[in-house]
């Protein structure tokens, strides 16, 4: 198709198409759970085009064609404007036909930009699962990695785990945004606390700190009972250096983590499966003999005396 420049032919099935008041509706909304930025947002700014959020979703047909031209006007190569006329029609209701696939056939737009657009649209909608099928096909060069973890980590009505997991071991991005390492890595955490360990120690100087810190607090102030008690266990079992050791009684004694629950509890036992006789004591006083920050450890069964085994 030669002719998407122009609307008239672009838009022949329907020249006077304008958005319906509920999806214009239901895009704004999808925007504002986004900490309002769309992905289309996005690939507007990738165009040169700015105001995005003046021009999507189009209220008019004179809106829409205000858009096409921003679109056209782009010094982008065709194939991104392209792509960007795609999202657009996969807006539109299916008729007879389907929009979308029928523009994609017809500017021969290459598979791995439809595929990376169905996944940004999907994603866009909210619909998690399936922009993640899209955006971990091997096709795709990664395009704005980190902007999608931290959606997948943060969004309202994403509550599946195991998606941004499946989308950053698959994708495997360098993440250099603190917010966003922070994001993954406290989804790491709920997955195994493990793991989340060894992740957090090869990130750079002083973020690897704020994770750890963030690691223990997130264990004992995000959970409860049984919970915080086994993932505490798999915490203090953790082969932790010697400037590890400092961080986690400076965090869990005089630091931001020393009023969380069962503090002084996860420091004493800490400090008694790894032989630290005197820091039991120096904690017990800190914290107090009668002090109420106890931890139902007698739950875990054998757990204390495997922890005993520590490698230190």
């Amino acid at each position: 198709m030669d002719d998407f420049e122009v609307f008239e032919e672009l838009f022949s099935f329907d020249p006077i198409f304008a958005y319906n008041e509920q999806t214009v509706n239901k895009i704004l909304k999808c925007r504002r759970s986004m900490e309002n930025e769309l992905f289309m947002d996005r690939l507007l700014k990738t165009l040169g085009i700015e105001q995005g959020h003046d021009l999507y979703p189009p209220r008019s047909n004179q809106d829409l064609r205000d858009l096409h031209q921003q679109i056209i006007d782009s010094p982008s190569p065709d194939h991104h404007k392209q792509s960007v006329l795609y999202y657009i029609f996969k807006d539109m209701p299916d008729r007879d036909a389907q929009p979308a696939f029928d523009f994609a056939k017809a500017v021969f737009l290459p598979e791995r930009y439809r595929i990376f657009m169905d996944g940004i649209w999907n994603l866009d909608r909210a619909k998690f699962a399936q922009a993640v099928d899209y955006l971990t096909e091997p096709v795709l060069i990664p395009t704005f990695p980190e902007e999608l973890i931290y959606t997948l980590c943060t969004h309202p009505d994403q509550r599946d785990d195991k998606l941004p997991l499946a989308y950053y071991h698959t994708v495997s991005p360098a993440i250099t945004s603190p917010k966003v390492l922070k994001a993954l890595f406290s989804v790491l955490a709920k997955a195994s606390v493990t793991d989340a360990f060894f992740w957090a120690r090869k990130q750079d100087g002083s973020i690897y700190r704020v994770l750890f810190e963030q690691l223990i607090g997130s264990i004992l102030e995000e959970n409860e009972g049984e919970t915080r008690a086994r993932q505490s266990m798999e915490l203090i079992q953790l082969p932790f250096s010697k400037e590890e050791e400092v961080w986690f009684a400076a965090y869990l004694s005089e630091g931001m983590g020393k009023n969380l629950p069962d503090a002084g509890e996860t420091l004493r036992i800490r400090n008694m499966i790894t032989g630290r006789t005197r820091a039991i004591t120096d904690s017990g006083n800190r914290f107090g003999a009668n002090s109420n920050d106890r931890m139902d450890w007698s739950s875990l069964g054998g757990s204390w005396e495997q922890g005993s085994m520590i490698a230190r």
